[in-house]
């Protein structure tokens, strides 16, 4: 099926952008409301598309977190560093 001159099918959602997967699922919603097309169809499309959606925006929040979490450890390298030395042994005197 072509939505907004993307050919849109089952096996190729994962290769289509967010933006664009949303404005294809923006689409086939207007032309199910106006009961235009093979509604049936488009309605499966859509609930593909809407997982895909999903899986996506769960991706991109991972990827989020991780890029954060990097830069927090770079920030944070020399406190990190210093905590992993060994620590050393106390005098006698100190017991």
């Amino acid at each position: 099926m072509i939505v907004k001159g993307i050919e849109v099918e089952r096996h190729n959602l994962s290769s289509i952008g967010l933006s664009s997967l949303r404005d294809i699922q923006a689409t086939l919603a207007h032309n199910v409301g106006q009961l235009w097309g093979d509604v049936t169809e488009e309605k499966l499309l859509m609930k593909l598309i809407s997982i895909e959606i999903k899986r996506k925006v769960k991706v991109e929040n991972i990827n989020l977190v991780a890029k954060k979490q990097t830069e927090k450890t770079i920030k944070n390298w020399d406190t990190i560093e210093r905590q992993s030395e060994p620590l050393k042994p106390l005098p006698r005197s100190e017991y």
